[in-house]
């Protein structure tokens, strides 16, 4: 499927389970499983809050909606919560959209947008990734 990326996926840069409250989720992830937790961020574009919990080097989100305008309220309703996504690393996002375009993969985000942790993300449609949601994430350059 992502063929087009070979040269730029570096790799999985995180699952993201949706929860109804990352506090309650806390005392599982960290308190019980004993992850590793950095602070929660808000991430406005989303309206959600994420909490990135760590299980050795591997990456998990937690992901609470901010308000019922977000579009993880709407899962969390519908569904329930539990795996969001799956998110790749990449070396750029722009890029790799393009390379996804050219394609004719079907995406969500035409351009990146800003993520958690200053990172820039862009989202592919599941029915491109057999039925998996797919965020393609560019890391912060120092």
């Amino acid at each position: 499927m992502f063929k087009a990326l070979d040269t730029t996926v570096q790799g999985l840069h995180h699952i993201a389970i949706v929860v109804p409250s990352l506090a309650e989720a806390r005392k599982i992830y960290v308190d019980v499983l004993g992850m590793r937790a950095g602070t929660v961020e808000h991430v406005e574009d989303q309206n959600v809050n994420v909490l990135v919990c760590y299980a050795g080097a591997q990456r998990i989100e937690l992901i609470e909606p901010a308000g019922p305008d977000s579009p993880v309220s709407k899962f969390l309703a519908k569904r329930g919560g539990g795996l969001h996504h799956l998110a790749y690393r990449v070396t750029s996002v722009a890029l790799s959209l393009e390379a996804l375009k050219k394609a004719g993969l079907r995406l969500i985000d035409e351009k990146p947008r800003p993520g958690a942790n200053g990172t820039r993300v862009a989202f592919v449609h599941p029915s491109a990734a057999n039925g998996v949601l797919t965020e393609l994430v560019e890391d912060p350059h120092p």
